[in-house]
């Protein structure tokens, strides 16, 4: 195990980060984390990495402080400060981020409360959002006992269970990860050029639970993959990706996982849209962070991103809802409300924020995924000659 955890940190520095010496490196960590930070702290100085910044946070501190002070004393603490982060991202700094659930770590915590947190701490780190696609950046997952027994009730040994299944999804057990997710993201860019090539206009999204809605695409708009600049932002990734027009959304779409927000789940959830806009929804469960992401800005209420995942991949045939987004992302077709990404249409890295909004590229402090892909999922594709294209049937693409 231990070797394996080593070959994984290694491949996220040298396949996904590309991190060489000299290269400043900012890692953000969890407390209950020691073992593997120290592991991959190690395995960077090894690479010649001298300028780390280590930033680690402890949930159980957060929810102390978030039940006993106001937000604003909140995001002056240590644990709640991501400050750092900005002068990192101007010193073209790469960024390792962990992602390990905590469940339950939130409990007794207002809603409300973790919304308005959440949108000082988007603020918080501005510089580094708006540089965000210049940078080298990857998150991926760490298992932990607390996200291991929450998964795996039954197993007598649920963290040894969970590592393999990380370790399974992202391949560290090939004899050559690096090859094997060079040829994954060789065949989504080919996927992404021919989504190009098609020329669509619209997207219309209909499945047996309800979700019936119509996505247009920007003028000029890019698909692309999970490899951005020759880095690996997700691990593992199984997308495609684009950012839809987000003034023209029209019609209802259900959730079909749910979503761990801020450490709140959200499920049984539907959104409706009008010319662009959530103007209902409703949720079983977290309503009322639902309506905390919805309402975080201007932007929030509009989508940023519409993602398209085989239902035949690996992480959704492990069949483990894995409550976290990075993986249950990956195993299914998601959107995202709020901010757009400027580099899914044509030369957007070149123009101003401003411009890419104005050609229909949505802003907002916040990107949340929620996943809405089923096994029965079907999008057909409208051209600009209004030609229909099958693009899925029965939850898989039809693209080679």
């Amino acid at each position: 195990m231990e070797n394996l955890k080593r070959k994984y940190a290694r491949f996220i520095l040298e396949e996904c980060l590309k991190v060489k010496e000299g290269k400043p490196l900012y890692i953000a960590s969890k407390s209950y984390l020691e073992d593997f930070t120290n592991l991959f702290v190690q395995e960077a100085k090894n690479l010649g990495v001298t300028d780390i910044y280590l930033e680690v946070t402890d949930p159980m501190k957060q929810r102390e402080l978030l039940l006993e002070k106001s937000v604003d004393e909140c995001i002056k603490s240590k644990e709640f400060d991501r400050s750092k982060m900005n002068e990192y991202a101007q010193k073209d700094a790469a960024f390792a981020l962990f992602t390990s659930l905590y469940p339950h770590s939130m409990d007794g915590v207002s809603q409300t409360k973790l919304g308005e947190l959440n949108k000082k701490m988007s603020e918080q780190i501005k510089i580094y959002k708006d540089l965000q696609s210049k940078l080298a950046w990857c998150i991926f997952g760490v298992a932990n006992i607390y996200w291991a027994k929450e998964l795996f009730q039954e197993e007598n040994d649920p963290l040894t269970k969970l590592w393999n299944l990380i370790f399974d999804i992202c391949h560290i057990q090939d004899e050559n990860p690096g090859k094997v997710w060079q040829e994954k993201m060789q065949k989504k860019q080919s996927q992404a050029e021919q989504l190009n090539q098609l020329h669509l206009k619209q997207l219309h999204y209909q499945n047996g639970k309800g979700t019936d809605i119509k996505i247009s695409l920007p003028e000029n708009y890019l698909f692309q993959s999970a490899k951005e600049n020759a880095y690996m932002v997700n691990m593992p990734s199984e997308e495609v990706f684009t950012s839809p027009d987000y003034r023209k959304t029209e019609g209802i779409v259900y959730s079909s996982k749910p979503l761990l927000y801020n450490h709140v789940l959200i499920d049984q959830f539907w959104i409706r849209f009008e010319n662009g806009k959530a103007v209902d929804f409703h949720a079983e469960k977290g309503e009322e962070m639902l309506s905390s992401i919805l309402h975080m800005d201007k932007g929030s209420s509009y989508l940023g991103e519409c993602a398209l995942v085989d239902d035949d991949s690996p992480i959704s045939n492990s069949k483990v809802l894995f409550q976290d987004t990075l993986f249950d992302e990956n195993a299914s077709c998601h959107f995202a409300l709020g901010r757009g990404f400027q580099e899914c249409i044509d030369n957007g890295e070149n123009l101003t924020k401003e411009e890419c909004y104005n050609k229909g590229i949505n802003d907002s402090c916040i990107h949340v995924d929620f996943m809405i892909g089923t096994s029965d999922m079907k999008i057909t594709g409208i051209t600009e000659n209004n030609e229909e294209v099958i693009i899925m049937k029965d939850g898989n693409l039809q693209i080679d």
